[in-house]
This record gives structure tokens, C-alpha cells and sequence, in this order.
């Protein structure tokens, strides 16, 4: 599977990470889950997902779903100025 073409860098994020999730074919929006693993061999996120008040493994094509880390990524300052 290739991989998109992206010009942005981003900045690590730990996993396992509470995320939430999106996904059309199962109409899941915004529901909580905990990132276990991104598989991009197969093309899987690994999630944590409570399914009837228990919690399963649940295996998202990545293609399919969007996953929004619950904890913001930190500012960075700029290490330069501009010039006005």
C-alpha cells in the first residue's frame, strides 16, 4: 500500500493514546476508544473500543477512518523572527 504524499511533519504521539474515532460504516462518530497500534503493513488502526459496556479489540482500515487524539499537541515557538 502507498503512502499519501505529505508535506507537513508531525510531532510523535504516544501510543497507547485515548482517541476518538470516526467511521462511516459502522456510524461512529466521535465515539471514545484507546489507540492500541497503527498498522500500516496491513493498513489497520488497533483500537480498544467499549462495545455494549465491554470492551473489544477493534481493527479500523485506515483508508476508512479518522482517529483525533484526544490530548492537544503542544505550541512550539518559532526559532526565528520576521523582519518587518
Amino acid at each position: 500500500m502507498a503512502r499519501p504524499f505529505c508535506l507537513l511533519s508531525f510531532a510523535a504521539m504516544e501510543i497507547p493514546s485515548k482517541v476518538s474515532i470516526f467511521n462511516r460504516t459502522l456510524e461512529i462518530k466521535g465515539k471514545a476508544a484507546t489507540l492500541i497500534a497503527i498498522n500500516e503493513d496491513t493498513g489497520y488502526y488497533e483500537v480498544v473500543l467499549e462495545v455494549q459496556q465491554r470492551n473489544h479489540t477493534v481493527l479500523f482500515p485506515i483508508a476508512e477512518t479518522v482517529i483525533i487524539f484526544n490530548e492537544a499537541l503542544p505550541t512550539i515557538a518559532a526559532e526565528f523572527e520576521v523582519e518587518r
